[in-house]
């Protein structure tokens, strides 16, 4: 899959036109599709704003990557919970550094409480002793 292919799918799973695109990233419409059609390649600055944006990794976009990367966001085959990670990830990175602080305390915290808990739903039931 290259560049133009995946960024016109990550478009298109976001449900914006190529206007849209262009305003996002400060460009013509014109740059939008002559990248998505491989007729020229955006510079890295944009490609990087572009990776951040759609919450993926700058080298899956800029060069392809692993087949667990085009599986997860090709956009051809994923699941509910895929979508919900990336709209996740995508509002995580639009936070200030500050709130990124916070969340990830307070995630952190859940995390440590929750260890404390019987962990016993991982566990086959006992079975019944009644006499």
């Amino acid at each position: 899959m290259s560049v133009g292919e995946r960024l016109r799918n990550l478009r298109v799973r976001a449900k914006k036109t190529l206007k849209d695109q262009s305003e996002n990233f400060g460009v013509s419409v014109n740059s939008v599709y002559r990248w998505e059609h491989d007729l020229a390649r955006p510079r890295t600055a944009v490609l990087k704003k572009m990776a951040e944006h759609y919450g993926v990794s700058y080298d899956w976009l800029a060069h392809g990557s692993t087949r667990d990367d085009v599986y997860r966001f090709s956009g051809e085959i994923h699941s509910h919970e895929d979508d919900i990670e990336l709209q996740l990830l995508r509002m995580f990175r639009k936070l200030t550094t500050n709130n990124k602080y916070k969340i990830l305390g307070y995630v952190e915290r859940v995390c440590v409480e929750n260890m404390d808990l019987d962990f016993s739903y991982n566990k086959p039931p006992e079975p019944d002793t009644q006499e």
